[in-house]
């Protein structure tokens, strides 16, 4: 054998050596427990005084359902379930200590039926304390958290199931760290939502808490903290006491601080139980005691006065009948929460008729039995009898197996003597039975439905397989209701709110006055019975008893507290600014741009958008004007599709007036997208388009005027046709310019993707419009079209003295230079004003009058001669000399031109194509007319043979 084998277990037997009390009830399978039979010591002691209710009565309880269990044919038939119970002393390094038992029983359990690596002299496996610890399947354990924690650490390390009734600490419901632990209690988050909902339901708002420097009270003050702001409370002074350090003068500090720093009138309290009589102690001493309320956690809905008269007597027998009454309201009128409460059946009857020779079966009921009735004492105690008589004996007798006092016949265990059944009996109940129906599942699956006993598959029970069965176990709990664990590991979320009141007969007690338990609809509501609770002093109850807890009235739904300097938990109240929201209860924050806060402040909301649709009347009066436009525009261009032939249409250029037309109707259409709704779609067709209808129409007068101008340039100094002035040529030339256009629109709208965004000229005012028509980048599409318009204006300036019927230039120059002011006039008011609608309209309305500024100047003229003036539509007026004209020189002297038909004169400078020097004027250049003459339909031809047959007559 392995020395460093040989070693453990020469520790693990030495641990034994010091033979401890334990409960030893024999069985097929065995369930171990850890009950808290007597206190926690003090002094360096391990153990104090025994505890009747929480110590004593759980262990019967544990006791009794097994008797249940075991005369039940119908669970575990031909299987006794038996129990080995130790007393964990309520001290978490003691508990450890029993708990080791447990251990060394699973080391053998391993040590015989899986991997042997210890043997007997003879070669057999050895077996501890004689075998009866190999067969404990699970441990009960234990009532406080911190008990259970240190055991539940130990105990997962050897894969063993544990089961507690009473511990509730959060950190218990880790599967990660406690992977074999259950409880049938809920954890203390829920408790913590239960407590704060009855301070709230107080309108206690102001509050101390006292909590012990454990896992279970650390945790609970955690979480109340971490929930307090939810229900408006605030917890002003916190003391944590380290249970193992404190002294009676640091439980006085402590009281001292709460009542001499603060005004709260209501006190947390969150500790074990051991604790919490201290810091009543510390309080009765003190004389505040009356002046609070306290509020106590599950760990001690059982304690009551005779527990504070039984540590006085303890301490100084003499104390005893000379308590003041002052001394026993200290805790009258407590409220404590509790897992729900319910009386368990049929203990009572059990309970009552247990005996001395009970202590064959329990090593501690001798103890429990001497302290309930004062018997075997060495002072003069009396003896109270089931009929509530007393008798006395003599105070020097010595204790032996000769008294014969507590064997006394008339030594019942009933309510006269003083007994009554711990509110949670029936979590125990529940732990043995969850064992038993974990027990019950794994029998019939290992050895059949009817097998009666134990199987063979059943002579050994591995912790890891109890555990699984215990995740999905399910039977009926004391109220009848289904039971299962939640998360497969804590009971469910039930509580019942406790009064400790005094009764009219002077005793007090406990008293049921509310729970804190599910709706249908799953979630937890607090009831209370008001006119059942009552506060110390007061016959009746009520919540009028209560004193109120407050240092500040609560704010409106709309306000924020703003904390005092010397107590956190007083405040006042202050109005968040009108354009601040409510961030938590002691901030204001500023509410985004575009956004207002609602009435009671909690949130900002969007302010509703403002922009120009179809049905804002700035909408309608820009689209009726646009309107007016197109149905003109659609008149002139049917006028030019109708008289295209005429010579006044044919000199203006088909082709490109046409052109220029359709950016015109451009102009018009554009009002529509404008006043639209602002969207991806109108975005994309406003920046685009305002530019391009522009480009469109001063491309179009750029290739005209630049035609024109090299046409009549062309003629003194070149015999040859200027190139590119057909149709096809200008049409193509205004693409390419037009193209210029598109180009940079594709550019801007690629960089600056169309999109809408929101402007803000005031904290009110949320403005829908398009990215890029809130700045001046909007002036990137209109760069170009300004640029085409000064080109425009010199061409015009250049060809002013051409033939009537093709000069435009006060038109041209008319049209621009009205352009330019509509313009000057636009951008200005667009980037200075606040007002969307002023800003879409002025934008409708600049390019409406630009296209009917175009329509007047340019088109209105031609159509006036083509429709009102038809004798001026002819081929000799359109190619009538202006007088300014400097491509033909005035003669002298008239010109007389004498043909077949007779005489005709042609006045001075009646062709503005024939261009004669002032030295030769005999001569006409036939030639250089005909460029223009063909354009214009007049063909050189005809013109050169009646110019053959004329003859040239001047008048000198």
């Amino acid at each position: 054998m392995p020395r460093t084998r040989v070693t453990l277990l020469a520790v693990l037997l030495a641990a034994t050596a010091d033979a401890r009390i334990y409960l030893n009830v024999s069985g097929d399978i065995t369930l171990g427990a850890l009950f808290p039979i007597h206190r926690k010591g003090s002094d360096g002691e391990n153990c104090g005084m025994i505890q009747l209710e929480d110590g004593i009565q759980p262990l019967e309880a544990m006791l009794y359902t097994l008797q249940q269990i075991n005369r039940d044919p119908s669970i575990l038939p031909g299987i006794k379930l038996g129990a080995l119970v130790f007393d964990s002393c309520d001290n978490p390094n003691y508990a450890l200590e029993q708990a080791l038992y447990f251990v060394k029983g699973f080391i053998a359990h391993v040590n015989t039926y899986h991997e042997q690596e210890f043997y007997c002299s003879d070669g057999s496996a050895p077996k501890f304390l004689a075998g009866g610890f190999d067969k404990v399947v699970a441990v009960l354990a234990a009532q406080s958290s911190s008990v259970t924690i240190q055991v539940a650490a130990m105990l997962r390390l050897f894969l063993m199931p544990q089961i507690s009734y009473m511990a509730t600490s959060p950190s218990l419901s880790s599967k990660e760290k406690f992977p074999h632990f259950f409880r049938t209690v809920p954890s203390d988050v829920n408790q913590a939502h239960a407590m704060l909902e009855i301070l709230r339901q107080f309108k206690w708002t102001y509050v101390s808490i006292v909590y012990s420097d454990t896992e279970y009270g650390n945790h609970g003050y955690e979480t109340l903290v971490s929930l307090a702001s939810n229900y408006s409370v605030c917890f002003s002074a916190p003391q944590r006491i380290d249970n193992e350090q404190y002294t009676d003068e640091d439980y006085n500090n402590v009281i001292r601080t709460i009542s001499n720093k603060t005004d709260v009138k209501v006190v947390v309290l969150f500790a074990e139980k051991s604790t919490t009589l201290k810091v009543l102690e510390a309080a009765r001493r003190l004389g505040v005691g009356s002046r609070f309320v306290w509020i106590g956690s599950d760990a001690w809905p059982t304690l009551n006065h005779g527990e504070l008269i039984d540590d006085r007597s303890h301490e100084n027998p003499s104390n005893f009948g000379k308590l003041e009454p002052e001394e026993l309201t200290v805790l009258e009128g407590a409220l404590a929460v509790q897992p729900l409460s319910r009386r368990m059946s049929g203990f009572d009857d059990y309970f009552t008729n247990l005996t001395l020779d009970h202590e064959s079966i329990n090593p501690w009921f001798r103890e429990f039995w001497e302290d309930y009735h004062n018997c075997d004492r060495r002072y003069k105690f009396p003896i109270r009898d089931n009929q509530g008589d007393e008798a006395s004996f003599s105070t020097e007798r010595a204790i032996g197996p000769e008294d014969y006092s507590c064997r006394n016949s008339r030594l019942k265990i009933n309510e006269k003597s003083g007994y009554k059944q711990q509110r949670f009996l029936h979590f125990v109940r529940d732990a043995v039975y969850a064992v038993a129906y974990a027990l019950h599942d794994l029998h019939r699956v290992k050895c059949g439905e009817n097998f009666t006993g134990i199987c063979h598959e059943m002579n050994h029970i591995d912790g890891d397989t109890i555990s699984a069965y215990l995740s999905n176990v399910s039977f009926n709990d004391e109220g009848g209701k289904k039971f299962r664990f939640v998360h497969n590991v804590d009971g469910p979320p039930r509580y019942s709110v406790l009064n400790y009141q005094k009764n009219l007969d002077g005793t007090y007690q406990w008293l049921v006055i509310g729970n804190y338990t599910q709706d249908e609809t799953g979630k937890p509501v607090l009831h209370i019975d008001p006119e059942s609770m009552k506060f110390r002093g007061h016959v009746k109850g009520g919540r009028s008893s209560f004193p109120n807890s407050t240092c500040a009235l609560p704010c409106e739904r709309h306000q924020i507290t703003v904390r005092e300097r010397l107590d956190a938990c007083c405040w006042k109240c202050r109005n968040c600014g009108l354009y601040q929201w409510k961030a938590d209860e002691h901030r204001c924050e500023d509410c985004d741009w575009g956004t207002r806060p609602t009435l009671d402040k909690t949130v900002c909301d969007a302010i509703p958008e403002e922009f120009i649709d179809y049905s804002s009347p700035w909408a309608v009066a820009a689209m009726a004007v646009a309107s007016c436009g197109i149905l003109v525009t659609v008149f002139v261009l049917s006028v030019f599709w109708i008289y295209s032939e005429t010579p006044i249409i044919k000199a203006s250029g088909r082709e490109l007036s046409c052109l220029l037309l359709l950016g015109t109707l451009v102009s018009f259409l554009m009002t529509f997208a404008v006043v639209a709704r602002p969207d991806t779609a109108t975005c994309t067709v406003t920046r685009f388009g305002i530019g391009l209808c522009y480009t469109l129409c001063y491309a179009a007068l750029v290739t005209k005027t630049n035609r024109i101008h090299r046409i009549f340039n062309n003629m003194t100094h070149s015999p040859h046709k200027p190139r590119y002035t057909s149709p096809n040529s200008q049409l193509i030339i205004t693409g390419m310019l037009t193209l210029v256009e598109v180009l940079i629109n594709a550019i801007w709208l690629s960089q600056v993707p169309p999109s809408v965004t929101h402007n803000y000229p005031t904290r009110d005012t949320r403005i829908r419009m398009c990215r890029g028509l809130d700045d001046h980048s909007f002036m990137v599409g209109l760069s170009y079209p300004f640029l085409l318009i000064i080109i425009c204006t010199v061409y015009a300036v250049k060809t002013r003295k051409c033939p009537e019927g093709f000069n435009e230039t006060r038109y041209i120059a008319f049209t621009n230079y009205t352009t330019i002011i509509l313009w000057l006039a636009f951008v200005p008011v667009y980037v200075v004003s606040t007002s969307n609608a002023i800003r879409v309209v002025t934008l409708t309305l600049s390019l409406s009058l630009s296209g009917l500024v175009q329509l007047a100047c340019l088109f209105f003229p031609k159509v006036y001669i083509v429709l009102l003036k038809p004798e001026k539509n002819t081929k000799e007026l359109v190619m009538a000399q202006h007088r300014s004209s400097s491509y033909l020189a005035a003669p002298a002297t008239p010109v007389v031109v004498l043909n077949e038909n007779g005489l005709k004169s042609y006045v001075k400078g009646s062709d503005s194509s024939i261009k004669t020097s002032r030295k030769d004027s005999s001569s006409l250049n036939i030639w250089k007319i005909k460029p223009i003459l063909k354009d214009q339909t007049i063909t050189s031809a005809a013109l050169a043979k009646d110019t053959l047959k004329n003859f040239q007559v001047r008048t000198m």
